[in-house]
């Protein structure tokens, strides 16, 4: 009898957990975008359009969302802070017939072309304007299908490009920068490269890209140059330039390092120069430690000698 009371038991269990289980189902999630970025120097009161590719690469249709929020540069490595609380500009808009806010059906595979176009006013300021355009896709949770379980939540993607507009009536926008730091340490060893730090300053309005190099002289006259990355500097911001490594051909003795590029190719020059050593302190560390050890193995040694030879006294026995 408690036989069948324990069969009944698990039967009701797995009726139970029958009902309440449901399929779970991997899905992918994926989309691309193209351009990734967008620069363009436009006239106040002129218009441009510009073709951007969304691609659907997962393995179902997808819902997206297209925003475009405001942002300004933070910190120094080239980081953004986007104003997700504000309103889209009235001066960008879809030539294609999508709306911002306003989700769109893409197809598994589908690369869909929208046309985004820009007017600027005729009464904007000179300066630059800076936006994200984002694309969002929020799922609901698969299985979810009456109210109650629409309040789960399944994956979410967003994928954006930005877009930094430069306004200016005749193309040539003043360009505003200064080298706020320039250093490597004072001695390198010799088998170490060399740490430059370079942060540059933009405090105009309109960004800017470094163009030049970093000049190594040695003490035999011996030059090499460093190629700065074109980076863009943007308005009212500083950034420290990702430089690559550096190894001089002789590393040893006094060595100046130049630092010299234009705003643009064509803009204002600077430069500043800096000295530093290279010396193998390392490798001589290690012979000085090397030699202290001998030195002292040496007198142990010369010690234990004297202390064998030294003739030992008769001892005196009294009776």
């Amino acid at each position: 009898m408690n036989i069948k009371k324990i069969y009944i038991g698990i039967a009701t269990l797995a009726l139970l957990f029958g009902c309440s289980m449901r399929p779970i189902y991997g899905q992918t999630l994926s989309l691309s975008l193209w351009p990734p970025l967008l620069e363009v120097m436009m006239q106040p009161g002129r218009t441009v359009t510009q073709v951007y590719k969304l691609t659907n690469n997962s393995d179902h249709g997808l819902k997206i969302t297209p925003q475009i929020f405001p942002f300004e540069p933070s910190g120094t490595t080239g980081q953004i802070k986007i104003k997700f609380l504000s309103s889209p500009p009235n001066f960008v808009s879809f030539d294609s017939g999508e709306k911002f806010n306003q989700p769109f059906s893409i197809s598994v595979g589908e690369i869909k072309e929208m046309v985004l176009k820009i007017s600027l006013p005729g009464d904007n300021s000179e300066k630059d304007y800076y936006y994200t355009l984002l694309f969002s896709s929020a799922e609901e949770a698969l299985g979810s299908k009456d109210i109650q379980d629409k309040s789960q939540t399944g994956s979410v993607t967003q994928i954006g490009t930005n877009i930094l507009i430069t306004a200016s009536k005749i193309g040539k926008p003043v360009l505003l920068g200064k080298i706020t730091e320039f250093s490597a340490p004072m001695i390198i060893d010799s088998f170490s490269p060399v740490p430059f730090n370079v942060t540059l300053e933009n405090w105009g309005k309109t960004l800017w890209k470094p163009f030049g190099r970093i000049v190594i002289t040695g003490i035999f006259k011996q030059r090499q140059d460093l190629k700065i990355l074109e980076q863009n500097i943007l308005a009212n911001s500083s950034r420290q330039l990702a430089l690559s490594l550096f190894r001089p051909k002789i590393p040893f003795g006094p060595y100046k390092a130049l630092l010299e590029f234009t705003l643009n190719e064509d803009g204002p020059k600077l430069f500043t120069e800096i000295t530093f050593w290279y010396l193998p302190y390392k490798a001589g560390a290690v012979i000085l430690i090397l030699l202290l050890l001998v030195t002292v193995i040496k007198k142990v040694k010369k010690g234990q000698k004297k202390i064998k030879n030294k003739l030992i006294p008769p001892i005196d026995i009294k009776a």
